[in-house]
């Protein structure tokens, strides 16, 4: 599998494939005792993949735990620093998102 160069993450040409994917991942993971016999909490160890998006650096799909508001903020905060520095950090910054 291709990993992206900006993110590291494994590359899907479709949306449909990465939801595939992380569906595959979410609800194969069936392990409820470990290799003693001894229970699992709830979902302890289990892939937590929430959505699909769509990588304007590979042109790709990843999959990632982080909900759609949680990204949302996370840009919030960066343009809000962005702001805050007068652009200084902008360069950098953009690599990021």
């Amino acid at each position: 599998m291709e990993k992206c160069s900006a993110t590291g993450k494994a590359i899907f040409t479709s949306l449909l494939e990465a939801r595939i994917v992380m569906f595959n991942l979410k609800w194969r993971f069936k392990r409820n005792k470990d290799e003693f016999g001894k229970r699992i909490k709830h979902r302890q160890g289990r892939p937590v993949q929430r959505r699909a998006y769509h990588c304007i650096h590979c042109q790709g799909y990843h999959v990632t735990k982080w909900t759609e508001d949680h990204f949302i903020s996370y840009q919030k905060k960066m343009n809000t620093l962005m702001e805050k520095t007068n652009g200084s950090m902008g360069n950098n910054l953009i690599a990021l998102l």
